[in-house]
């Protein structure tokens, strides 16, 4: 009896508990989660502030390596903590999508108040350190975070006004790096390297909305609204004059730059361009810019050729001037 009783209350007690608990991850699965709300993956893209010291034609000191690296971490914070907040907003969409659901904080593993706590943290830690930085970086740090907040507010649902406000936070990074270098941003050879980031970005935007229109079919408008009206045949074709514009832009970017050897590193770009629009069109890692990047063999070895060839180019030039 006494057994018996026991189990009872045992069940009583069970019951009695709450439906609905707030269930918070244990230790190692809720960092792991947390790693992945943050979207460390694609910290790689403010390498972009780094790129202005390609543009010191020389040797860079330690302290331009070093200032280049804190102004990419205030950019990986403030990014993070965009990416956090777009996924508080976008939450129901992400249940619903076949790959997005099992992101933290759509498929539960990191609860949103823990989100939102987080989103805090970074955006503050971001802003604060890059005024006491240099106030400049500040305020386009400042330009950036408001910018992507009016990504996810509403800009997100206008169509090619989505991807041109993904290619402008490329710009704000490279302009960023330029200021922490004390580089002129109005000079010819530097704008016509923004402008070939640009088109890059833009081919590389095109392209992933392009992948979404072939994974999810007619359902596409429903998970990402600037795609409603669009057609594959039409972005496809952009594609085609994004690719061109890209590589005329950095055609003449190496034309107007001191250093005419550069021209060599042009092939080495058009091969990463052509490689990454095959893979775009028939990879399995499609629409994932990053993954691409992480993944495949030849782009990886395309991106540190470019980068070997352009700097020794340059550390040369700097020691026969």
């Amino acid at each position: 009896m006494k057994a018996f009783r026991s189990s009872g209350d045992a069940a009583i007690r069970i019951s009695a508990q709450p439906a609905y608990a707030l269930d918070i991850p244990e230790g190692g699965r809720l960092l792991k989660s947390t790693v992945q709300l943050i979207r460390v993956k694609q910290w790689i893209k403010n390498g972009f502030v780094f790129v202005p010291l390609l543009f010191v034609f020389a040797i860079p000191s330690l302290s331009q390596i070093t200032r280049c690296a804190l102004g990419a971490l205030l950019f990986c914070f403030v990014s993070s903590s965009v990416y956090i907040m777009n996924d508080i907003f976008d939450v129901a969409k992400d249940r619903a999508h076949p790959i997005k659901r099992t992101r933290p904080i759509a498929s539960g593993a990191v609860p949103i108040p823990v989100a939102y706590l987080l989103f805090g943290l970074l955006l503050a830690t971001s802003l604060v350190g890059a005024f006491f930085f240099d106030k400049v970086v500040a305020g386009i740090i400042l330009a950036y975070f408001v910018i992507n907040i009016a990504y996810t507010l509403f800009l997100k649902k206008l169509m090619f006004i989505d991807v041109f406000t993904i290619s402008l936070g490329f710009i704000l990074r490279l302009c960023a790096g330029f200021r922490i270098l004390h580089k002129p941003v109005g000079e010819s050879c530097n704008i016509w390297f923004i402008l070939f980031v640009m088109f890059l970005t833009l081919f590389i935007g095109i392209g992933k909305r392009c992948s979404e229109i072939k994974l999810l079919g007619n359902d596409s408008a429903g998970f990402r609204e600037s795609l409603n009206g669009c057609s594959i045949a039409q972005l496809e074709q952009l594609i085609i004059m994004l690719m061109t514009c890209t590589i005329m832009s950095y055609a003449i970017f190496v034309y107007t730059s001191e250093i005419k050897a550069l021209f060599t590193t042009a092939p080495v770009l058009m091969y990463g361009i052509f490689r990454y629009h095959f893979l775009n069109e028939k990879s399995t890692i499609a629409g994932s810019p990053e993954l691409i990047v992480y993944k495949d063999r030849p782009m990886r070895a395309c991106l540190l050729l470019w980068t070997v060839l352009f700097v020794s180019i340059c550390i040369v030039r700097s020691y026969t001037v």
